[in-house]
Formats: structure tokens, C-alpha cells, sequence
């Protein structure tokens, strides 16, 4: 009986201190923007394994932005499939990781910037967005 208390304890030791970024309380909020040149439409088509967005076309200069909890496995992952008339990415927008959210979002917000040379990740760290994908050849 000790030994089942003393494992309970640990688990529950454990489980407090898994990183508040990922917390079930917290919200997260994912942004794609479009700065393409030329007045260019953007198609971002985001979807998670449980939550498909649709597709939608982006006139330059707009945003689409969604909200969104973790799941309590910690184990939601977003992604986009981004698409424009000289290009198109594949990629995460949203990991369940320190290193992920510290790297390519601000806090429990999430930013990206499509523009004519790749996606952008707005970095906290530095203030300012950076080259985080190029565009892929059509």
C-alpha cells in the first residue's frame, strides 16, 4: 500500500510539472498572414488530426486566425498546406514543444508571414519575423 502511494505521488509530482506553455487552461492562438507582393491571393488550407479549417483564400494584406486549447495527451499538432501562384509549403504551425514554441511563436500566440520568398515566424526573441520556409516550386 505504501509503495502504490508513494508511486501516486510521484506521477501527480510529475504531471505538475510539465511546462505551463502546454497547459489544457491555456489557449493558443495560430495566425497566417498574407504580405505577398501584387496583390497575389494566398489559399491556406489548416487542419489538425481532430479539427479540419477548410480552405481558405487570403486577398493581400489579410489574415486568417483561429483559437485553440491543447489536448490533454499534450499531443495537438496543426498544420498548414500554404499555396500561391509561384509556390506552395507544407508545414507545422503548432507542436507541443518548448523548443517549437519558443523558436517560432511568441508566447501563446503563433505568426506567420507568407511573403514572395518563403514564411516568415514572428520570433519574440528577436522582435521581429523570420526566414522560417522557403517556398516550394509549383
Amino acid at each position: 500500500m505504501k509503495w502504490l502511494m508513494v508511486s501516486c505521488l510521484v506521477f501527480l509530482v510529475a504531471a505538475c510539472q510539465a511546462p505551463i506553455t502546454n497547459s489544457l487552461l491555456n489557449h493558443f492562438t495560430e495566425h497566417v498572414i498574407n504580405n505577398l507582393n501584387n496583390s497575389s491571393t494566398l489559399e491556406a488550407h489548416c487542419k489538425s488530426k481532430d479539427d479540419d479549417l477548410g480552405l481558405r483564400r487570403l486577398a493581400a494584406g489579410t489574415e486568417f486566425n483561429w483559437t485553440f486549447r491543447v489536448n490533454f495527451w499534450s499531443t495537438t499538432l496543426f498544420f498548414c498546406d500554404l499555396r500561391w501562384a509561384n509556390g506552395h509549403k507544407a508545414f507545422d504551425v503548432y507542436c507541443p514543444d518548448d523548443q517549437f514554441l519558443a523558436k517560432k511563436c511568441a508566447y501563446n500566440f503563433c505568426r506567420r508571414s507568407a511573403r514572395d520568398d518563403g514564411i516568415y515566424a514572428f520570433s519574440e526573441k528577436k522582435n521581429h519575423y523570420v526566414l522560417a520556409h522557403k517556398w516550394d516550386p509549383k
